[in-house]
């Protein structure tokens, strides 16, 4: 899964809805990396151990929820339980404003020299 904010370059951070484990450690692994952290940092911060912190990012279904919710915490993260269509809403809500920040794109430019295509 690459998220919206990853294919297009951008540096906010990939939040999204949660159904399955590996979409919740998917998003914990692009966190991690956004802000420049390793497994052994996250490690060296908390009581939780890298064997872990691999396991959840790939999306083993038998992580414990506790301490799923350590790792989240340590990269600034939390789970929010919302109603579907209060999710979809706020979703689609930071999508727009998400889209409504980024700088316009106009076309490609064609080099001086004219040896573009």
């Amino acid at each position: 899964m690459t998220s919206e904010c990853q294919q297009q370059g951008n540096p906010l951070p990939a939040y999204g809805r949660v159904r399955s484990p590996q979409t919740i450690g998917q998003l914990a692994r692009e966190e991690r990396k956004r802000q420049g952290l390793t497994l052994e940092a996250i490690y060296s911060a908390s009581d939780l151990t890298t064997r872990f912190l691999s396991e959840f990012e790939r999306g083993k279904p038998n992580v414990s929820l506790g301490r799923v919710l350590d790792a989240l915490q340590m990269l600034g993260l939390e789970l929010l339980a919302l109603p579907r269509g209060e999710a979809e809403r706020l979703l689609a809500l930071r999508n727009r404003e998400q889209a409504r920040l980024q700088p316009a794109r106009g076309p490609a430019r064609r080099p001086a020299d004219g040896a573009g295509p």
